[in-house]
């Protein structure tokens, strides 16, 4: 059922606003006619329809909400009638022919729906390897979120079956068994970690990253708890050094924060290769690259120093291995005045602590450029005994390689040692037919803020599909 009330607009970490577009809003809400009449106007909205970055996007902000868990189904009608509006009377697709099979694929996948799946891996069996932005790792994720074990299993016999050599049966498992623990499943987790046995520390991403930094990464609360029951892995980390509490914490993810506490309260104080606490990892959250939402990356803020579960004062100043406190990382970041706020309210917290440079907050803080947030911390870091004075113009540029140094890593479970573009190379024999114009050329699923281009795009003439094209890929009769 159409649902008119999902939310249009949120805003962002970063003072940025994000607005989801009508197209969106219609295929969440399986308008067909009114999504087809919108890509009549301006064809170029088909790449927002299509755009893996932008769909992952709003599946954060509709989907994982309970209020709006018809949206996948809606979508994936949306994408199965205009399959069939895009038929030619030669037998061919022009919406297959022009490489949107992976968003097909994925979309059908994200609903459950077994039967379009089918038809789909019927048109094209290695599409299940996925084309242009989605690969198999999208896809495996895909059915996952769906919980629908049918379509999970359809799609990893196949992605198996395609391949005969070792290296290529280990890609697909360890992107199986993550793919299942990024995607919120613990039944189809704990199946595969039965099916392919050994450690479940082995499955490990390129980064180094767990099923449990996959789950927790997601905030999929079920998950983390399921993992910690059956594995003491709690304290495993990543290539930085980070274990799935930081993960949790740096994403906004406060639920699988506090499970992972209540789990083992140790790791609310553990360090990561940088010396970041949780609090450091969960303030530094506000300056990630990309989307997230202000909301939920607060909460997290607000639950690590309300105190319940931890001893705020030891964390609110700990230091790092650049000697900066959870108030450095505020400062020289210039985060939101609230966050400050929330900071400069705990009892304990040391205004004036100095880095290995000699820098207090406040130092930080009028280096960086100057903003309406800024103006209203720095007015609050001097009422409150906040000292600067350090002149040492050398320190600055010390800030500036602190500021460029340890980039976020991409999401857990999203990268291997073999992208998915090339993964078909190592399969010992199959081979995608070179004439069908298709081939995954994309990388792994970032979730980074998308840059989309524009591209030409027509319809066709009146008189039906196939009939009379100027331009574009797709040809459906208004």
């Amino acid at each position: 059922m159409a649902c008119a009330d999902f939310p249009l607009r949120w805003e962002s970490t970063g003072d940025q606003w994000w607005c989801a577009a009508p197209i969106d809003w219609a295929a969440a809400n399986g308008h067909y006619d009114l999504l087809r009449e919108l890509l009549h106007i301006d064809g170029n909205l088909i790449i927002k329809l299509t755009s893996l970055r932008r769909l992952r996007r709003l599946e954060s902000l509709w989907d994982d909400d309970p209020r709006f868990s018809s949206a996948a189904a809606a979508r994936s009608s949306i994408a199965h009638k205009l399959l069939l509006d895009c038929e030619s009377p030669s037998g061919g697709n022009s919406l297959l022919a022009a490489g949107y099979g992976g968003w097909l694929l994925y979309t059908a996948a994200a609903a459950g729906d077994l039967v379009f799946s089918g038809e789909l891996l019927r048109r094209d069996p290695f599409l299940v390897f996925g084309e242009g932005e989605y690969g198999v790792t999208d896809l495996l994720y895909a059915a996952a979120r769906s919980r629908s074990s049918e379509v999970f299993f359809l799609l990893l016999d196949r992605a198996a079956a395609a391949g005969r050599s070792a290296v290529f049966a280990a890609e697909i498992a360890h992107r199986a068994v993550l793919a299942a623990a990024r995607g919120g499943s613990l039944e189809l987790t704990v199946e595969l970690l039965r099916r392919y046995g050994g450690d479940v520390l082995s499955f490990r991403d390129a980064a180094g990253s767990t099923v449990l930094h996959a789950a927790a990464a997601r905030g999929h609360v079920q998950v983390v708890e399921g993992l910690l029951r059956m594995y003491d892995i709690a304290d495993e980390r990543d290539g930085q050094g980070n274990a799935a509490v930081h993960v949790a914490a740096y994403r906004g993810q406060g639920a699988a924060v506090e499970a992972l506490i209540l789990a083992a309260p140790p790791c609310a104080y553990a360090t990561n290769g940088a010396g970041e606490n949780v609090l450091h990892v969960a303030v530094a959250g506000f300056r990630a690259s990309g989307f997230r939402r202000l909301d939920r990356q607060m909460a997290v803020v607000r639950f690590l120093l309300h105190g319940r579960l931890v001893d705020v004062g030891s964390l609110v100043n700990a230091r790092d291995r650049q000697g900066r406190t959870a108030l450095h990382v505020a400062a020289a970041r210039n985060i939101h005045a609230n966050v400050v706020a929330l900071l400069m309210a705990v009892p304990s917290v040391e205004v004036n602590a100095r880095d290995v440079n000699g820098m207090t907050a406040l130092d930080l803080l009028r280096r960086r450029p100057r903003t309406g947030s800024s103006e209203v911390v720095l007015r609050r870091l001097v009422a409150a005994g906040g000292i600067a004075g350090l002149k040492d113009e050398s320190t600055r540029s010390a800030l500036v390689a602190q500021l460029r140094a340890n980039p976020p890593a991409a999401s857990p479970g999203t990268r291997f040692r073999i992208a998915d573009s090339e993964i078909l190379l190592f399969a010992g024999g199959a081979r995608r037919s070179s004439g069908d114009g298709r081939g995954n050329d994309g990388d792994d699923s970032s979730e980074e803020e998308e840059e989309e281009e524009e591209t030409e795009f027509s319809w066709a003439d009146e008189d039906g599909p196939g009939s009379g094209r100027v331009s574009g890929p797709v040809e459906v009769e208004k």
